[in-house]
C-alpha cells in the first residue's frame, strides 16, 4: 500500500510540475519584450541583445528552459 501511495505522491507532483511550466510558458508568451533580456536558449545559445534588471527575478525562461525564442526557431525550421 505505500508503494502505492508513494507513486500517487510522485505522479501528483509531475503532474503540478507541469502545470507550473505551462503556467510559466504563457506568462512569458504575454510578456514578449522579456524576451529581449539576455538568457540562454534551451538550444544552448545566447539569446536577446538587453541586460535583465539587477532585481533578481527570473526572465525569458522557465525552469525548464523553455524560451519564446526557441518556440519560433523550432517552427521556422519546420517550414
Amino acid at each position: 500500500m505505500t508503494g502505492r501511495v508513494a507513486g500517487a505522491w510522485r505522479a501528483f507532483q509531475e503532474f503540478l510540475a507541469g502545470q507550473l511550466e505551462l503556467q510559466e510558458r504563457l506568462a512569458l508568451v504575454n510578456r514578449p519584450w522579456e524576451e529581449e533580456f539576455f538568457h540562454w536558449g534551451p538550444d544552448g545559445a545566447l539569446h536577446g541583445h538587453v541586460a535583465p534588471p539587477a532585481d533578481g527575478r527570473r526572465r525569458s525562461v522557465t525552469r525548464g528552459g523553455w524560451c519564446p525564442g526557441a518556440r519560433r526557431a523550432a517552427s521556422a525550421t519546420r517550414s
